[in-house]
């Protein structure tokens, strides 16, 4: 579950720092009242593309940083322990952009590849759009659906070591 969304310098945001409780969140409001800003830092933290537009006029980097607790996502904490990013009941996502374009990513204040911080970020959180149910069509998102619904993390988790044998 995201608990904190702090921003440093991304787009008109010169800084933000957003504190959610427990339980399901909803961003609502008018036009114009920076729910995509929010969105677009929270796509930033887990993954997606970076571009230098994001960078606020005048700074030298766009800093993103969402922190998540971990406490009920067993799954998530092996993944974390698996690739020796492991924390505490929490998990902390970093993601810098330069001026220049060019971004990092950081969990748990540790260097990660883009790839691995998406895969990580994969099973974090579910944004629901305006044409979200298009995703149901997807044959990769029923089978994760079905997966979910059978309780087979344990085997799917078995099946991912042999196969990266």
């Amino acid at each position: 579950m995201l608990t904190t969304l702090q921003i440093r310098d991304l787009a008109v945001v010169a800084a933000l720092d957003l504190e959610l409780k427990s339980g399901l969140s909803v961003l609502t409001g008018e036009t114009g009242a920076g729910k995509s800003i929010l969105l677009t830092a929270l796509g930033l933290a887990l993954g997606d593309r970076a571009d230098s537009g994001f960078v606020r006029p005048g700074s030298p980097r766009a800093e993103v940083c969402a922190e998540f607790d971990l406490r009920h996502a067993p799954d998530i904490r092996q993944w974390l322990a698996e690739h020796e990013l492991d924390g505490e009941d929490s998990a902390l996502i970093r993601r810098t952009v330069a001026a220049d374009g060019r971004s990092k990513a950081y969990i748990n204040d540790r260097p990660v590849t883009l790839q691995a911080l998406q895969e990580f970020a994969g099973n974090l959180v579910e944004i629901h759009g305006q044409h979200a149910h298009v995703k149901l069509l997807q044959n990769k998102e029923q089978r994760r659906l079905l997966d979910e619904a059978a309780g087979n993390a344990a085997l799917l988790s078995q099946l991912d070591g042999h196969y990266k044998r």
